[in-house]
């Protein structure tokens, strides 16, 4: 490269950061992220390159979505084809043939009492159909009454109206509320913090006893659905206690409730198996995927229905799910997803992603024999991460001004590997086609990186509490 072009490469990555000014970036302060803006042109692999020209491993997948890593030809190709033969087939009048063949493809993955899906455009899309489904359901089945929803403390699902009041977390709620009515929010089924003091065998059968409690409580002829993620992703990487899912799907059977799970992060792969229901045998009337069913790519997601639910839909005018969005099922993301599927079989990801995960938890439990810091070391496949925790014996979280998360995010970003962090967690979930080199690559940057942050604050409460 000549020297002009290095002066002109420089003046035009200037010239983008004076305008981060101009676009929120999602559940970030502007003013921050504006000291130090990270700004991305291109990927390769598991690889992504800012508009400087440095390289970082993406920890991340981006979103947990780019599941086969960037710059997939394949998926590339498909896209391109399909653009130039339909782009968008008009949704409230048609479908396309994409469609159907991505619809048929998917549901033969899925175990037989899946017969129905709805295309949405995005994650919080399709828990928002999840719910207004479960509703009408009822509705259409005889029974009005039953319009509340279940869900957990600490789980997201989404930022549309009915997905954020299902969501758990006060920060993301507070700004919007009042909220949609009819919300009742469990206990986190955390076996690391349980709310209680209990055995550890009896955990699970503890936490059932209070879901079944407020179904009681609330009384179970007003109660619609209840909604948990497989693994609770921003709850900490939670996995719930293995008798816990099991347990509910016999509650909401014994009382007319329609089980939703959402499989937004969880789906196609990234737990080591293609869907986290196959983990506990425990399967939703209403599974909700999207993210990995493009590889990332195009934005698609989906709402599954049991036969059972789809027929409530299907008959005089009237009774059909009033709900949609313009692009929820295009075309070529439909191509995209098709070509997904067959790359998820071909490169066998979700048996790398199983071996993965076990090298991963190997070396990060050996880190947390090392440093007392880490409370607690968690994951499932190609998504797991580190709790932080000031003293391991009362599992106190260090004072969020300490942001020990953040922190650890940052020395890895400065050594070059993107993750997600809160105060009190840090989080991985590479793309699933990483190699066993790639990973000890990112893994020893995260050993340094929690290891710069937490080695002065446990020498400090040592010398405090000695």
């Amino acid at each position: 490269m000549t020297h002009g072009a290095q002066r002109s490469d420089a003046h035009e990555a200037d010239r983008l950061r004076d305008d981060v000014g101009r676009v929120m970036i999602d559940f970030t302060q502007m003013k921050a992220f504006s000291d130090d803006p990270l700004i991305l042109t291109e990927g390769a692999g598991i690889r992504v390159k800012d508009v400087d020209g440095r390289w970082y491993i993406d920890g991340l997948s981006g979103t947990f979505c780019v599941s086969l890593g960037h710059g997939n030809l394949r998926l590339v190709e498909a896209a391109t084809r399909q653009l130039s033969r339909l782009a968008v087939a008009a949704p409230t009048m048609a479908t396309s043939d994409r469609s159907l063949e991505l619809a048929r493809e998917l549901l033969a993955l899925l175990p037989p009492q899946y017969t129905t899906l709805k295309w949405g455009s995005s994650g919080s899309e399709a828990v928002e159909a999840a719910i207004k489904m479960a509703r009408q359901f009822h509705r259409q089945a005889g029974d009005p009454r039953k319009f509340k929803v279940l869900s957990h403390y600490r789980a997201y699902h989404g930022v549309t109206g009915q997905a954020l009041a299902a969501s758990g977390w006060r920060a993301s709620r507070s700004p919007y509320e009042p909220l949609a009515a009819g919300f009742i929010h469990l206990h986190t089924p955390d076996p690391y913090r349980p709310p209680f003091d209990v055995e550890p065998a009896d955990v699970g059968a503890t936490y059932v006893r209070l879901v079944e409690q407020v179904i009681e409580l609330e009384g179970p002829e007003t109660i619609a659905a209840l909604i948990t993620e497989p693994i609770l992703m921003s709850a900490g990487v939670v996995i719930p206690p293995r008798d816990y899912l099991p347990a509910l799907r016999a509650l909401c059977d014994r009382h007319d409730i329609v089980l939703v799970f959402d499989e937004i992060i969880t789906g196609f792969g990234r737990t080591g198996s293609l869907f986290a229901s196959e983990l506990t045998s425990t399967w939703p009337d209403i599974l909700v995927l999207g993210k990995g069913l493009t590889g990332g790519y195009v934005a698609l997601s989906a709402t599954v229905l049991t036969g059972r639910l789809a027929a409530a839909f299907w008959g005089p005018s009237g009774v059909e799910f009033a709900a949609g969005h313009t692009f929820a099922g295009n075309p070529v993301a439909c191509a995209v997803g098709l070509a997904t599927l067959q790359e998820i079989r071909d490169l066998e990801v979700v048996a790398n992603s199983a071996a993965r995960g076990e090298q991963a938890l190997a070396r990060l439990r050996a880190l947390q024999a090392r440093l007392p810091g880490i409370g607690d070391v968690r994951g499932q496949g190609l998504l797991f991460g580190l709790e932080f925790v000031s003293d391991r014996e009362t599992k106190e979280w260090f004072p969020a001004a300490e942001n020990v998360g953040v922190e650890v995010r940052e020395a890895a970003r400065r050594r070059g590997l993107l993750l997600r962090a809160s105060h009190w967690m840090a989080v991985l979930a590479p793309p699933l086609t990483t190699t066993a080199e790639e990973l000890d690559e990112m893994l020893d940057i995260l050993d340094e990186a929690v290891a710069e942050v937490l080695t002065p604050l446990t020498a400090t409460a040592q010398a405090i509490h000695p």
